[in-house]
């Protein structure tokens, strides 16, 4: 029986087979499979007793061989393309948000050198999935008129709870490749889809709604506060927490106003071509991070740390405050070893998920980064990237990156 979401067995006629086959809700029977049980303890544990589904189970309770789940494909990009985020809106619980880039291009983007084709290859966009799994899905894309500076190689987003949302840059500039500003950082859009993606009036740029350019290859972001994000500095191997304070409205480009405070400078590390995504804890403020190049997973205690010296020129934006932060608790809760290019990473229940794009791996670990279970996709290397769990039903959805590709994990029972 495939389980597209568990607490769905009883529409499925489950219920009632189990309760018929001697094993109710909350009952400790015993079993010999899957079939055997059922309602609130649908698991035929090792132990041969009924149980609730286990940590982690949103990607399988068998061995971790491919076939103990079934990856349901979602949506496909409409011509080859990367796809490497994804995002329910809070606001919408059936809306799922993903960021789409080009594949890289062998053409120019030089001033006076540039070549459509190079260019255009910088342009990110995103893919909204509105009623996502009901008989009205439907399918929005949506570019900023202006995404070749502002949606460059987006590796990652995040939704605020105000309505906003951010992504960040795999790039050095978010100009002609040859500039020599390393001008590039996380931009701040709004959800509401009659104004992203939109043209802003005329004069204006794009529809972005404030943008730092502080932080070249941005590999991850995550939400804290209001318009307070956390941004994988590729360039720089740190967490940079980055306030865009009040946005200045579509278009316009007043950014005096933001804040960078720079964490553990050079402590992370990146691989090209490989997003980083982290999430924070709110609860507990821990921040939870994919540091790929060192093929681990850290925490950062967010409230630690002290005001450093003020971050070396140039301030592109005129900001005032733009500081390192001295002495914060950077932990590895998962040593190398276990994973080699930890990429997507997911908070659920008390349990992190973690996709391993080097191995086409998912693994499941508690906070405290004690390994649960796995599961090899069968999706190969250079596959994995983002992935989220959806609040309506507890299915873990994934990227294939290289394929442009989205999938939902349904576990076998």
């Amino acid at each position: 029986m495939r389980v597209a979401g568990w607490r769905d067995l009883t529409l499925l006629g489950a219920a009632s087979m189990m309760l018929a086959a001697g094993c109710g809700e909350g009952s400790q029977a015993e079993c010999e499979s899957f079939a055997d049980c059922g309602g609130e303890t649908p698991w035929c544990a090792p132990e041969q007793t009924c149980e609730a589904l286990p940590p982690g189970h949103q990607i399988g309770v068998g061995d971790g061989s491919p076939g103990t789940v079934s990856l349901e494909e979602i949506y496909a990009t409409e011509r080859s393309m990367e796809l490497t985020d994804l995002a329910f809106n809070p606001a919408e619980e059936h809306e799922l948000w993903i960021v789409r880039r080009e594949h890289e291009s062998t053409e120019p983007c030089e001033e006076g050198n540039a070549t459509a084709a190079g260019c255009a290859a910088l342009e990110g966009s995103t893919t909204i999935i509105q009623n996502l799994g009901t008989a009205e899905e439907n399918v929005i894309v949506k570019v900023d008129p202006n995404a070749w500076h502002f949606m460059r190689r987006p590796p990652a987003m995040a939704f605020g709870d105000n309505g906003f949302w951010a992504t960040v840059g795999e790039e050095r500039t978010a100009n002609y490749l040859d500039g020599q500003a390393d001008f590039m950082g996380p931009v701040l859009w709004s959800a509401d889809l009659s104004l992203f993606g939109e043209e802003p009036p005329p004069g204006l740029n794009g529809s972005h709604f404030d943008m730092l350019h502080h932080a070249p290859y941005g590999m991850g972001i995550a939400h804290e506060v209001d318009n307070v994000y956390w941004v994988f500095n590729g360039m720089h191997g740190s967490l940079d927490r980055t306030d865009f304070n009040d946005d200045h409205g579509m278009g316009y480009d007043d950014h005096t106003d933001g804040e960078v405070l720079r964490y553990v400078n050079g402590e992370l590390s990146r691989v090209e071509g490989v997003p980083s995504h982290m999430e924070l804890d709110k609860e507990t403020r821990l921040l939870y991070v994919a540091d790929t190049g060192n093929s681990r997973i850290v925490r950062l205690n967010i409230d630690s740390g002290e005001m450093g010296d003020s971050i070396t020129l140039p301030n592109y934006d005129g900001i005032s405050v733009y500081d390192h932060m001295e002495g914060a608790e950077l932990e590895e809760i998962v040593a190398p070893g276990t994973l080699e290019q930890p990429s997507g990473l997911a908070l659920h229940d008390g349990v992190m998920f973690v996709s391993d794009q080097a191995t086409g791996k998912l693994h499941a670990f508690t906070l405290e980064g004690e390994h649960l279970r796995e599961l090899d996709t069968g999706l190969g290397a250079g596959a994995l990237a983002g992935i989220a769990i959806s609040p309506v039903d507890d299915s873990l959805y994934l990227v294939h990156q290289s394929e442009g590709k989205l999938y939902r994990v349904d576990i076998i029972l």
